[in-house]
């Protein structure tokens, strides 16, 4: 479970894996008939598997108006820097761990939950 929570905030976090993203979801969306590149994010993924990413990697790049979140970024001016990377690191989880039951749904975790 921690794999996965470290390779998606990887995806989100690396400018380049979400570019690779957007241009995989063009191309199926396009119904482009070029060959899948080898070098990959997420290597043989078909696109149901892909469709299911693409939305569960929307929601993470949403504004959720959570309490949660609200707080802790309300509380984030008051704090020392290292105190603000922290909460930064709070709100990055509490935003993963409100995707498990979309990833549990989706099925891509397979049996691993």
């Amino acid at each position: 479970m921690d794999d996965l929570n470290k390779k998606l905030a990887d995806i989100l976090n690396n400018p380049e894996s979400m570019n690779r993203v957007k241009e995989m979801a063009e191309s199926i969306l396009s119904q482009n008939e070029s060959p899948p590149q080898d070098d990959s994010v997420f290597g043989n993924v078909n696109s149901d598997e892909l469709m299911n990413i693409m939305s569960i990697v929307s929601k993470l790049n949403q504004k959720n108006d959570d309490a949660r979140t609200n707080l802790l970024s309300a509380l984030k001016p008051h704090l020392s820097e290292p105190k603000r990377e922290k909460v930064d690191t709070a709100i990055k989880i509490l935003r993963l761990l409100d995707l498990l039951p979309i990833l549990k749904e989706s099925g891509i975790l397979g049996k691993l939950i």
